[in-house]
């Protein structure tokens, strides 16, 4: 098959105990409001994990009365949340998918933490063939800020397996699981592309010693368990004396977040890994760790050692054999089908996906011998507070003398009910484009009205970068569907369209208007003539491009990347300049002199460089990450966001902080209108905060 289409049902807690359904389709949007007793179902849960390990040892004749009570379960949630005109968006998908030699792949956004407990993996309509998880895959999708690009690495891929004996519990067949795994691997290790290596030890010091040299893949053998009192997942290692060593799924996710690499994915064959709290979304182990690695398989019910083994042979085979994460899930699935097909173990494995792209990794070499992957996947000192803001509808206020910094600043807020990943002031000063989830818009800054909204790819598809022609007339966008559009401004008609071979993370207008700079997680910096899309010039780093900035003259080109770099280059390519950092770079902007350059990133600091000899003019700092940055018109101020939950406004001579504008979560853009008067910061918290800056650019 070429690729795969999503079907992407999202459900929130809505009026009345009821829940709002809302689908996105290659056949269609649709909504209703569903009725499902929660408490009943989960109340099931119970006789559902007796009855699936039942299944694996029961005659045939038996297993076939166990199935009732889980086929129950699964007809009951389907009809709950696949009612009426979204039943037909199903078919009709399937369809659609099925004539364009495409795989449907069923996404849940489960937004109700009651919801997230329950065993959505057994989802069954007998007009679908039975179980929808063995028909396609099924994934659980977890919102969160930062996009997730494959990880770009030569070979071999490393797993680290470990597994976890305490004497205090049952044994596992880890021997057997071991040789199982080196079985499946042996097509990639016999070519070198996989490495297999095993934690020595099974206590918590001798995993945290060996993730210090990092790996791709870590692979847990062992036991799991719920914390109701801490509402959390854990897994079981073992203490120096052998002994019971409870970790849970936080203290697990912080020592993955030490290792160099990080782990892309994490196997969890252990025991109700996959098991969560009806108070918390992310009460579960698995849930807890895919804030830390793109993909979590974990376990939601008990599992036999047997099929432990079978699935994880499966599962590696199918991504020894180039598929997609979620469905070598499937893979393994049936293969627990296969093995014995009147078990209920295939509903046990559940997959937690953090980016919509679940080609995980990206080597060459495995490359060339799967095939190419296909298209995928920023003194005093005045504060502006969330309480003190005001209405959208608010007027700026009339021009007058310079101002000095003051306590007490109000913003105007936008609510714009999406995450704001990407700000654009028109030169007009009056028009504000915003880009977010499968969305770009053009606002009315003065009354908050917004002038156009256009759909952008699909359901994951968020806008990461937008800006405006010189004259105003077209507005450029780059997001997660691999493509910058060019817009006119005026009604939202798209112009142009430009594919990339992953995520657009920074786009611009050269300032004549002739061409547009793209960059992108393939790597690259583009060049594109803006009227006729014809591709001008291709640059490449070593890793992900974030950013990309032109010259106001239009001489130069600097962009930004996670190989820990800011570049300059020349219109045809010639490398000018390199500005090294200790950690990804997302951010740089040209000051409007074009004498010099900001850049930001991880580490929360923003430096401001002499763009001609690359020296270090100021240095300040954020409680956290820096998303992007940007001069004021003027050049005498420098903005800033950052995911210390707030943007800044800086002096550019000295470093001081004149403005601090407060969101509730992470702030990921900034852009100062076309007269320096006002700032606007996009977040996380969906708004737009709008913010008279300390003074005029005059």
């Amino acid at each position: 098959m070429r690729g795969a289409a999503d079907f992407v049902l999202e459900v929130s807690g809505g009026p009345g105990g009821r829940y709002a359904v809302a689908v996105s389709s290659p056949a269609g949007e649709g909504s209703l409001s569903a009725d499902l007793d929660t408490e009943a179902v989960g109340a099931r849960l119970a006789d559902l994990q007796r009855a699936v390990l039942a299944s694996s040892v029961t005659p045939r004749a038996a297993a076939l009365g166990l199935e009732r009570p889980v086929r129950e379960v699964g007809e009951r949630l389907f009809r709950a949340v696949f009612d009426g005109n979204l039943r037909g968006l199903y078919a009709a998908s399937r369809r659609q998918a099925g004539e364009r030699d495409e795989a449907l792949r069923v996404v849940l956004r489960i937004r109700a933490p009651e919801l997230a407990a329950l065993p959505w993996e057994l989802l069954y309509d007998e007009d679908s063939g039975g179980y929808l998880c063995l028909r396609q895959p099924l994934v659980r999708y977890v919102d969160l800020p930062e996009p997730v690009a494959p990880l770009r690495s030569e070979p071999p891929l490393k797993i680290l397996g470990m597994t976890s004996l305490p004497r205090s519990r049952a044994p596992l067949g880890a021997e057997s699981e071991r040789a199982a795994l080196a079985v499946a691997l042996r097509p990639l290790t016999e070519r070198g592309l996989a490495d297999l290596e095993w934690v020595p030890g099974q206590t918590a010091d001798d995993l945290s010693r060996r993730l210090l040299r990092g790996c791709h893949v870590l692979h847990f053998i062992g036991h799991g368990a719920y914390d109701p009192r801490r509402h959390e997942g854990m897994i079981t290692l073992a203490d120096a004396d052998g002994h019971e060593h409870h970790l849970h799924a936080s203290a697990l996710a912080s020592l993955l977040s030490v290792a160099r690499p990080r782990p892309q994915l994490v196997i969890l064959n252990s025991c109700q890994s996959g098991m969560g709290n009806a108070e918390d979304l992310f009460s579960s182990t698995a849930a807890v760790l895919v804030r830390t690695v793109p993909a979590v398989v974990a376990m939601q019910f008990a599992v036999t050692d047997k099929a432990a083994t079978r699935f994880a042979a499966s599962f590696y085979q199918a991504l020894a054999q180039g598929r997609t994460v979620d469905e070598a899930v499937r893979v393994g699935r049936i293969a627990l089908v296969v093995d014995k097909d009147d078990s209920l173990e295939w509903a046990t494995p559940v997959l937690y996906l953090r980016g919509g792209d679940a080609r995980l990794f990206d080597m060459p070499a495995a490359r060339a011998e799967a095939g190419p992957a296909p298209p995928g996947p920023h003194g005093p000192e005045g504060t502006a507070d969330g309480p003190s803001a005001a209405p959208a509808g608010t007027p700026p206020p009339p021009a007058g003398p310079p101002r000095a910094p003051r306590t007490a600043i109000t913003s105007r807020v936008l609510d714009t009910r999406q995450w704001v990943h990407a700000l654009a002031f028109h030169p007009d000063g009056r028009r504000l484009a915003t880009g977010s989830r499968n969305r770009v818009r053009v606002w009315d800054a003065l009354t908050g009205n917004r002038v156009w909204e256009q759909p952008v790819g699909g359901w994951l598809s968020s806008v990461f970068a937008a800006a405006f022609s010189p004259g105003g007339r077209r507005l450029v966008t780059g997001g997660a569907d691999n493509t910058v559009r060019v817009w006119a401004s005026s009604n939202g008609e798209e112009l142009l369209r430009l594919r990339h071979d992953h995520v657009v993370f920074g786009v611009a207008f050269s300032p004549d208007g002739f061409r547009v700079a793209s960059a992108s997680a393939d790597r690259t910096v583009r060049l594109w003539d803006s009227t006729s899309g014809e591709p001008m010039l291709r640059i490449t780093h070593d890793q992900v491009v974030t950013d990309v900035a032109f010259a106001p003259d239009g001489t130069r080109l600097a962009s930004a990347s996670a190989d820990r770099s800011v570049r300059v280059w020349s219109p045809g390519g010639d490398a000018l300049l390199r500005l090294r950092h200790d950690h990804p770079v997302k951010a740089v902007a040209f000051g409007p002199g074009g004498a010099r350059l900001a850049t930001a990133g991880d580490d929360g600091c923003v430096r401001v460089w002499d763009a001609g000899s690359g020296h270090q003019l100021l240095l300040v700092r954020h409680g956290d990450a820096v998303k992007d940055v940007a001069f004021s018109p003027c050049g005498r101020w420098l903005a800033t966001a950052s995911a210390d939950r707030t943007a800044g406004v800086w002096a550019v001579a000295d470093g001081t902080r004149a403005l601090r504008v407060q969101h509730h979560h992470t702030v990921f853009c900034v852009a100062f209108g076309p007269d320096g008067r006002w700032l606007a910061s996009g977040s996380e918290d969906k708004t737009v905060k709008l913010t008279p800056v300390p003074a005029d650019c005059g």
